[in-house]
């Protein structure tokens, strides 16, 4: 229901209530006035039989009353009249006529009590009002009853009933109270036909306002409100309009503005919850980037960001995937859950996960076999690229278990990339530093950690070493005569030749052993957590065969062996100083190049002539 509607319906309603209290009002007073006319003619007619008995009975034609109370009997409006005579008159003057007698308990009460009695009688085609009188023993009249009658003051001596009809009454007031409903229904037409004329450009007022204010509700601010009024309202909506455009200009170049700051944001039909939503996101990205960047590696930086996706997205099961540009292969740095199902190809080939190739999110249900490099068919898939460093450097990959779950996760693609974007940046930094450190503690030629590196790497293994009683196997490694092949086949062989040996000595030992270029063709091995002496130099032996048994290809048809000469300590059984148990293996090297070379010699305390030897 409208607003006009409720105001006309509730000015009916008020005229209606109004005019129903006034027609009870009337009817009260009709019939009030009605009552109080008959019973003030009773009394009247009453004291006028009193006096006409009183005559008759002091001239002593008693006998001719009859014809007195049917002339009164016959005045308008009375239907009846009789005279009834009490118990006193009885015994004094004997038995009354049967017309005298009492007709019902009406005369009866009056009889008994002394009390005028009223009953109004109410039907369909007519009003009656019954009003019977006592005349009551006194001593005011000028006859005194008491003159005539054994009886005392306040004693009833009998009662006139009369019987009237007052249907006029009801005549007259039923036709005051139609007057009345007709000029009240004239009236609330008038009324109704005004107040809308004055009441609707108010109105349409209202209506136009309450629909501007519920557009800007939902963020817009636009369409001016058309009015006919010149007065305080037409000011009103004039100072509206204004006021709205600025709104409208004043939250466009907000919306345009934060949107540089953050790209895909969902849309909204409401503007004002998209910037609200965007001003959130733009606080959450803030707060996500100034932790990231007090992060020191790039897996603290994956770990926040998979906080992103099971806090704020309810993911369950998704991995990141880093892209080597170099080699072009692809890594998993992070996974969630056991759900992985791209072919192992991707990995050495980047260029086989479509989203790497084309840049653009990868979601399953938009096409059958989107992408060929995902094995399962019960599963649905979606894949997020993220650009670092100009190239798609992040694959953020996110399986589900139905169609429905993946639809209802894909509201948070834009919201994931907000925030992978922001630690775009922040990542590659991190890469190139480790590229740096790398590059600082890695030699450049084989690949191999140098010096540099094993200087920090030793000074945590001999406490961890000690502390958990593992043993350490060192080798000391030299190629024998290097300086003929540089000086015979040029520093391009010389290298060559050192690169192949790197490879023989990385394969020839476990993942957790450490092979470092000590310097020119020197190398160092950590055996870490050797189980015997027997071992480490069961693997310095297998690694002698490698390089003795390797042929070198060094172009034009020309091929070459070399050799190499290993010397081997045990830490911490030869020593506690991890330095000095270094220093013993050179040492035992050493021995072995100046006693044949191609041999491996363990370090024996007798090949130690330092001043700190301290053997066990």
């Amino acid at each position: 229901m409208s607003i006009k509607q409720k105001i006309l319906s509730r000015i009916t309603a008020m005229f209606i209530v109004a005019t129903v209290m006034i027609i009870l009002i009337v009817s009260l007073n009709f019939r009030e006035y009605g009552v109080n006319s008959a019973t003030e003619k009773a009394e009247v007619m009453a004291e006028l039989v009193k006096t006409g008995l009183t005559s008759h009975m002091v001239n002593g034609t008693m006998d001719q009353r009859d014809f007195f109370i049917d002339g009164i009997s016959n005045l308008r409006d009375v239907e009846d009249l009789w005279v009834i005579r009490g118990e006193n008159v009885v015994k004094q003057y004997g038995p009354p006529r049967e017309m005298e007698k009492p007709r019902d308990k009406v005369d009866e009460a009056v009889l008994l009590t002394g009390k005028e009695q009223v009953v109004f009688e109410e039907e369909a085609s007519r009003v009656k009002l019954r009003v019977s009188i006592p005349y009551n023993v006194t001593t005011k009249d000028r006859v005194k009853c008491i003159t005539c009658h054994n009886a005392k003051v306040g004693e009833t001596l009998g009662a006139v009933s009369m019987v009237f009809d007052i249907s006029n009454v009801r005549s007259h007031g039923v036709s005051t109270i139609i007057n009345i409903l007709v000029t009240s229904l004239v009236a609330i037409l008038i009324v109704l036909l005004v107040t809308n004329g004055i009441l609707n450009p108010y109105l349409e007022l209202f209506e136009g306002l309450k629909n501007s204010l519920r557009r800007a509700s939902k963020g817009d601010f636009g369409g001016a409100i058309n009015t006919s009024l010149t007065d305080e309202a037409g000011d009103m909506v004039a100072s509206y309009d204004s006021f709205l455009e600025k709104l409208n200009n004043i939250f466009g170049e907000i919306d345009r503005k934060l949107r540089v700051f953050v790209a895909n944001v969902e849309k909204r039909d409401d503007p004002l919850q998209e910037s609200i939503d965007i001003v959130s996101q733009l606080s959450e990205i803030y707060n996500f980037k100034r932790a990231i960047e007090q992060d020191v590696t790039k897996e603290d930086i994956y770990q926040r960001l998979a906080e992103i996706l099971k806090v704020r997205g309810g993911f369950i099961n998704f991995t990141f995937s880093e892209i080597d540009q170099t080699g072009n292969e692809l890594q998993v740095v992070f996974q969630e859950g056991k759900e992985y199902h791209c072919k192992d190809i991707i990995c050495s080939d980047a260029n086989k996960c479509r989203a790497k190739r084309v840049g653009k999110d990868v979601i399953s249900t938009d096409f059958p076999h989107l992408c060929p490099s995902f094995e399962s068919q019960e599963k649905e898939h979606l894949c997020i690229p993220i650009n670092i460093g100009g190239n798609v450097g992040l694959v953020i990959n996110a399986v589900f278990e139905s169609k429905e779950e993946l639809e209802e996760k894909r509201k948070f693609i834009h919201f994931i990339e907000n925030f992978a974007n922001e630690a775009s940046p922040v990542i590659e930094s991190k890469r190139l530093m480790k590229i740096l450190r790398d590059s600082s503690l890695k030699d450049a030629l084989t690949g191999l950690y140098n010096r540099r590196f094993l200087d920090e790497y030793v000074e945590k293994l001999a406490p961890q070493a000690i502390r958990h009683k593992h043993n350490v196997g060192i080798l000391m490694i030299d190629m024998d005569y290097f300086k003929k092949v540089n000086d015979n086949y040029g520093h391009d062989i010389g290298d060559l030749v050192l690169k192949e040996l790197s490879f023989i000595l990385r394969e020839g030992v476990r993942e957790s052993d450490l092979v470092v270029r000590y310097g020119g063709e020197e190398f160092i091995i950590i055996l870490n957590n050797i189980d015997s002496e027997d071992n480490m130099i069961a693997v310095a032996e297998k690694l002698r065969i490698a390089v003795e048994d390797k042929i070198i290809n060094i172009g034009n048809e020309k091929t070459l062996k070399k050799t190499i000469s290993l010397g081997a300590s045990y830490f911490p059984k030869d020593t506690t100083s991890i330095w000095e148990a270094i220093k013993f293996a050179d040492v035992a090297l050493y021995q072995a190049k100046h006693t044949g070379r191609n041999k491996v010699v363990r370090f024996t305390p007798d090949l130690w002539t330092g001043e700190s030897f301290n053997a066990v």
